[in-house]
């Protein structure tokens, strides 16, 4: 059964189009970097394209953990922490996309979810949610 929690973090998701992912380089200092996504819920994960010798790609494969952050309509803000992984050539994504020669499909697999919305007055609520296995 989903949550209302649940039900809230998944529309955001849905309406957002693009994350912010942090990633660590080899020497252990953070990176961020802008991309596209694509979202399922149970399991709970992120998908993204990208060219395997940009720094966040290379930067996975010497450490797969990585945050992050989608925005959507203002203020609407869904951080999440996950473990990353490229997918082998020809694995397919939850939509249709089309590859350009070289790119490859990356997986976050979401550990955690954090929903933070307007709190009263200038306040923000930071409500944890659970990743749906």
């Amino acid at each position: 059964m989903t949550s209302e929690l649940e039900r809230r973090l998944d529309e955001i998701l849905v309406r957002g189009t693009l994350m912010h992912l942090a990633t660590l380089r080899p020497d252990g200092s953070p990176s961020m970097c802008t991309l596209g996504y694509q979202a399922t819920f149970s399991p709970d994960r992120l998908y993204f394209v990208s060219g395997p010798d940009l720094p966040h790609a290379r930067d996975l494969r010497s450490d797969s953990r990585v945050a992050g952050c989608v925005v959507a309509d203002g203020f609407e803000v869904v951080a999440f922490t996950a473990a990353a992984r490229e997918l082998p050539p020809g694995s397919p994504a939850p939509r249709p996309v089309p590859l350009s020669p070289g790119e490859r499909l990356y997986r976050l697999d979401v550990t955690e979810w954090v929903l933070l919305e307007r709190g009263p007055g200038a306040g923000v609520v930071r409500r944890v949610v659970p990743a749906r296995p």
